[in-house]
């Protein structure tokens, strides 16, 4: 795939000190050696360790040591260039597909169901840090996945980033393809209001509850202008799927 012109934003030089996770985002050699045999596992060269390691800390390891990052700016970024990179992707690849069909697929495969898998292949989890009382969950993983695209991506910049995802994403991209919208709620709902002439579905964060290192999100969706269903989830995403679920039914069936 043809790497867009797009500006580098990372642009300061390569970091490299070796610190300690135990003071901030600083990294002892431990740590420095198995961020570099994941980079090397995904076939990248980072120069500034420290973004990968902001990358894979999780906010509940942040709030445990004293002047740490967490990674949900990285994780914000990420997800904007993820969608980026797979719809170019997803035009080169199906120039025969309409927006609708182009659509499907990219909301299949950003999603944290897929990105969580994607993570589990590449062993992402060994080198997330958690917080003493949190278990690693998809949503943790598929946080991390894009949180380290976004650090890949200021590091090393577009053309890297990919190369990197079309190699992880060509096989789910098959596998999507073959079955464009099952489980895909959000993608269900957008078909069926498009072809009613009612627009695309909108979905609001309604509340967010619980700690912010294990939060339960309650989203809805609307219609044209009006609620039809909310739920909740460990995630934006996942409560727009299960908001969306409930919607279609109700659109169906009424």
């Amino acid at each position: 795939m043809k790497a867009v012109a797009i500006t580098n934003i990372a642009s300061a030089p390569v970091n490299t000190r070796i610190e300690s996770p135990m003071s901030g985002n600083q990294l002892t050699p431990k740590r420095f050696k198995e961020l570099d045999q994941l980079c090397n596992k995904l076939g990248v060269t980072c120069g500034r360790m420290g973004l990968v390691h902001e990358a894979l800390t999780h906010s509940s390891s942040a709030v445990e040591t004293p002047g740490a990052k967490d990674n949900e700016r990285l994780e914000f970024f990420g997800d904007a260039v993820l969608r980026f990179v797979i719809s170019e992707y997803l035009l080169e690849r199906f120039p025969d597909y309409d927006e609708g069909k182009l659509t499907e697929l990219r909301s299949v495969l950003v999603s944290d169901k897929v990105l969580a898998e994607i993570a589990q292949e590449i062993g992402l989890s060994k080198y997330i840090l958690l917080g003493q009382k949190v278990q690693m969950r998809p949503s943790i993983m598929a946080q991390a996945m894009e949180a380290l695209i976004g650090a890949i991506y200021q590091d090393l910049g577009l053309f890297h980033v990919q190369t990197l995802l079309v190699r992880l994403f060509g096989n789910p991209t098959t596998i999507a393809d073959r079955d464009e919208v099952k489980d895909n709620f959000k993608a269900q709902l957008q078909e069926f209001t498009q072809s009613r002439g009612q627009g695309l579905p909108c979905y609001q964060v309604l509340e967010t509850e619980g700690p912010p290192h294990d939060p339960t999100f309650k989203v809805s969706v609307e219609i044209a202008g009006q609620i039809i269903a909310s739920a909740s989830g460990k995630s934006k995403k996942a409560a727009e799927q299960e908001a969306a679920r409930l919607a279609y039914e109700k659109v169906i069936a009424s």
